[in-house]
């Protein structure tokens, strides 16, 4: 009987409760907050010299926690699609890098090897060829991929052990978060609205992506620190100021979106936010709302009115105008629908295994029309560009992985009977939300920080579900 009971606290490891929390554990929070600021106040992550240093850093405290820590302590395995999926990805990205026989690539994938240049200028015909245009590239985010990977993992083990503390995964993000809107409000008030800038970030819509995904977080915590404070019968006091604190952050943040100047921005907050109030307030969890079907829908579209409210007066002239000027003059969004209809032909030339993540700039050459003396590295829609990238096959992986992990937030805030548990997924689902609404015009997946970020949000989302998927999942 020993050897089953041995198994059986293996497989459902008790949770570690509030006082067995340990310093290596907040230790490992703080190291990946420091390396998660580290991607951000260095332009986002984007320059390549500074990848290597923050995934060293997270490669290390991986196998660190891996090896101070015995297989019970670990929080359950998740889901069989789930473990699938973070192992199939990275593999099917080195796949795209190693040298196949030629015969075999124009099997799997023609247009590869069509593109090669003829044997006469390179001296003579190559036996082997990846499948992927651009090698380096694609190797390069291999090594991103596992970074995001590792975070995914970490996170969803911290947020596991956390138990009763899960929302102390979220501070590193409101911490950062917070920082980057004041940097960006100080650039913009201080220099005047002739000489923008947005933080740390170089473009507009990434700075706005990453703060539009640390906003819920410092929106919906104050309500769940009320709503224990109550349950408790504790002095509401002092979490009422720290409440206040918390919303004084959101509204930086929120402040920080909108005088971005960013319009996909600013319309996936205002997505976000709506989430947040359908998932928190027109669920059966509620009270009021649990008596009728008529009242949840009634609080559903009372959320709804509010956000189109401040769509509709909230924003500031400026971006007002870029509103103005997308319908009038630039109906096409800055010629990003020409780009999406150019990147069809390249998807349908690299439909099933795509031609390599980082490939875009390379492969589209032969496939853009417009602009030609314009090179175009990202197509502005990170799903297009991941199925131009990954083709069929790749970006099925990327689905299935998405699809449980918002499947998970999304049952857990509406589902859950533990309010920390219920509103921390309700966060964890706004901020999904959020960045996937954004990326149907620009490329917040290729940014390291804001990638960063997903993971961290994604993993936090996978370490609530502990439990309620089964192992075989």
């Amino acid at each position: 009987m020993l050897p089953i009971q041995s198994m059986r606290l293996q497989s459902h490891p008790e949770k570690p409760t509030r006082e067995s929390l340990r310093i290596a554990d907040i230790g490992a929070l703080s190291t990946m907050g420091l390396v998660l600021a580290y991607a951000v106040f260095e332009w986002g992550g984007a320059l390549r010299i500074d990848q290597y240093h923050y995934l060293l850093v997270l490669c290390l405290l991986a196998v660190v926690l891996s090896l101070a820590r015995p297989r019970h302590q670990w929080a359950p395995l998740p889901g069989r699609v789930v473990r699938w999926t973070l192992a199939l990805l990275p593999v099917y990205i080195l796949m795209q890098v190693v040298p196949l026989p030629v015969y075999l690539v124009r099997v799997l994938s023609p247009a590869r090897t069509a593109a090669m240049p003829p044997a006469a200028l390179i001296g003579r015909p190559a036996n082997f060829v990846p499948l992927s245009v651009s090698p380096i590239a694609t190797f390069q985010f291999f090594l991103l991929v596992c970074g995001y990977v590792i975070i995914f993992l970490l996170v969803r083990e911290l947020t596991w052990r956390f138990a009763d503390n899960r929302w102390l995964a979220m501070w590193p993000i409101v911490a950062i978060g917070a920082l980057e809107a004041g940097l960006g409000l100080s650039q913009n008030f201080g220099r005047g609205v002739d000489q923008l800038r947005w933080g740390t970030y170089v473009n507009h819509n990434h700075y706005a992506g990453f703060l539009e995904m640390a906003l819920p977080f410092a929106v919906v915590y104050p309500v769940a620190l009320w709503r224990r404070t109550r349950s408790r019968g504790h002095s509401a006091v002092t979490p009422a100021l720290g409440a206040c604190g918390v919303w004084a952050l959101a509204g930086l943040m929120f402040a920080a979106i909108v005088f971005s100047f960013s319009r996909m921005g600013f319309f996936a907050t205002l997505a976000s936010l709506f989430v947040m109030g359908a998932l928190a307030l027109g669920t059966r969890q509620l009270s009021w709302a649990a008596r009728s079907r008529k009242r949840q829908t009634a609080t559903v579209g009372l959320v709804a009115a509010l956000v189109l409210a401040g769509f509709v007066f909230l924003p500031p002239d400026k971006l007002i105008a870029r509103f103005v000027q997308l319908v009038s003059t630039d109906p096409t969004g800055e010629g990003r629908a020409q780009l999406w209809a150019e990147t069809i032909p390249l998807i349908r030339a690299y439909p099933v295994f795509g031609c390599g993540l980082g490939g875009y700039e390379t492969a589209f050459l032969r496939f853009k029309v417009s602009s030609p003396l314009v090179t175009d590295d990202f197509a502005h829609n990170d799903y297009l560009q991941l199925l131009a990238e990954l083709g069929l096959v790749g970006f099925a992986i990327v689905a299935a992985l998405a699809f449980f992990v918002v499947r998970t937030a999304v049952r857990k805030a509406v589902g859950s009977r533990d309010p920390g548990a219920r509103y921390l997924a309700v966060a964890c689902a706004g901020a999904l939300a959020a960045i996937l609404v954004h990326s149907l015009a620009d490329f917040n997946f290729y940014i390291p920080a804001n990638a960063m970020l997903l993971a961290w949000v994604a993993g936090m989302s996978a370490g609530l579900g502990n439990g309620l998927f089964p192992t075989g999942d």
